[in-house]
């Protein structure tokens, strides 16, 4: 068995996948991607993912992408704990957390995170490196993202609606949590996986978003004190300094 997992540093999509295969205990080998120097958009790794992004998991040959259907197929590929309901309705409620990660949380995430983060990158390239570099990114979508987001180019009202969805995202958590010991019923799984990946951060950088989520504080207390997440926190992070600069300004976006 061949297992090979290319990925970033362990936050938001990279950290979900990161999540799962520890979860499971699956052997693989990691294949880190420094994504602060474009290497995610290197001829080389498009010939394994035309869309020019992380993460992307190859197995025997086979190449999957896409966070989400990585980390079921893992559960479905391997032996391990399971992370997904037995049943088909309970496999349903949990798609549906996963769907609104994708849709919903990660986006309003990403969109302040780049805001924030991508100028502390560009910064350091010539007018005509970046553009030579925006080049290469197969996505128009993801260079106008780029492009935009070097120039600080979102308006105070779009970031303010994006905050306003994160804080929309924690409470739909919160209602659920306060319930129930997981996002579906008393079951770990994948569900809990995708909005970690996206809140692992929230206890030290937006306190204040979970000042009043008793649930969700439970809930990630426990998250981040299994060994699955200890696992995937520990790997390594060679853009840490600039996450931590770019978290800072998340921090004043979501107050």
């Amino acid at each position: 068995m061949a297992l090979t997992l290319y990925h970033g540093e362990p936050a938001a999509n990279s950290l979900k996948v990161l999540l799962g295969i520890k979860e499971k205990g699956v052997p693989f080998e990691s294949k880190l991607m420094n994504l602060h120097k474009f290497e995610q958009h290197e001829p080389w790794f498009q010939a394994i993912n035309p869309m020019g992004q992380v993460p992307v998991l190859i197995h025997d040959g086979m190449v999957i992408n896409e966070s989400t259907v990585i980390n079921e197929y893992l559960d479905e590929a391997f032996d391990g704990p399971a992370l997904r309901p037995a049943d088909p309705y309970g496999r349903a409620k949990m798609r549906i957390w996963t769907k609104f990660v994708d849709e919903y949380f990660c986006p309003a995430l990403s969109f302040i995170g780049w805001h924030h983060m991508i100028k502390n990158i560009t910064d350091k390239l010539t007018p005509e490196e970046f553009e030579e570099k925006l080049a290469r990114i197969p996505l128009k979508e993801q260079q106008d993202k780029w492009r935009t987001s070097a120039k600080q180019g979102y308006t105070q009202e779009q970031l303010d609606n994006w905050g306003r969805q994160v804080k929309t995202s924690v409470e739909r958590m919160e209602k659920q949590l306060a319930r129930t010991e997981w996002l579906v019923g008393d079951q770990f799984t994948l569900a809990d996986v995708s909005c970690y990946a996206m809140a692992y951060a929230m206890p030290t950088r937006s306190p204040q978003l979970l000042a009043d989520k008793p649930g969700v504080t439970r809930w990630h207390k426990a998250m981040s004190e299994r060994e699955g997440t200890k696992a995937a926190m520990a790997m390594p992070n060679p853009v840490r300094e600039t996450l931590e600069a770019a978290r800072a300004g998340i921090s004043s976006t979501l107050r």
